[in-house]
């Protein structure tokens, strides 16, 4: 999780309706970024969605679809608490969120070999 460069320190991670997701991004520029999250919906394995409770607020949508038995198609969606809080981050979150899928894949890559 996170952009290319970061670190995480999972403290809590309670894959649950209702479970709370608490950890700290490491950046590469030293900052620490907290974050305080919570599972609002898991539907084992084609949906998962989180709403943060640390700011920046947004909820995240995640949806799981089979294009055939060695690839899924991820439709990931954020939704922010308020318009000037989407246009404020707008031109970050679509480059810094394939940094995210370009980890992901690179992480599964290593789990196929």
């Amino acid at each position: 999780m996170g952009q290319a460069g970061f670190t995480n320190t999972f403290n809590t991670f309670d894959f649950r309706v209702g479970g709370k997701w608490s950890f700290i991004m490491h950046g590469p520029d030293k900052g620490n970024y907290q974050n305080e999250c919570e599972f609002t919906s898991i539907e084992n394995p084609t949906f998962i969605s989180w709403k943060r409770h640390s700011k920046p607020l947004f909820n995240v949508e995640a949806a799981f679809e089979e294009v055939n038995p060695d690839q899924t198609k991820i439709v990931w969606k954020m939704v922010f608490e308020t318009p000037e809080e989407c246009s404020k981050l707008k031109p970050y979150v679509i480059d810094k969120n394939e940094e995210n899928f370009d980890r992901l894949e690179a992480e599964l890559a290593k789990m196929a070999q």
